[in-house]
């Protein structure tokens, strides 16, 4: 699978969480399951299935550690 190394990551903030990918650049047909990420606070995460990449910006709260 080619993931591109230059796209702009999705931008979430800690209230979004928990985080999960639906696959949304994949077409329906051919999607992959909602999987939920294990982000830390202020960083990225990629997605295993479809590459996409999310930027969480902030801190998690208690209950998330």
């Amino acid at each position: 699978m080619s993931h591109e190394k230059n796209q702009t990551p999705v931008v979430i903030e800690p209230h979004d969480l928990p985080l999960h990918c639906i696959g949304s650049h994949t077409q329906a047909w051919n999607g992959h399951p909602r999987v939920f990420l294990p982000i830390q606070s202020n960083s990225q995460i990629e997605c295993p299935y479809c590459g996409t990449i999310y930027q969480l910006n902030g801190s998690l709260p208690h209950h998330h550690a």
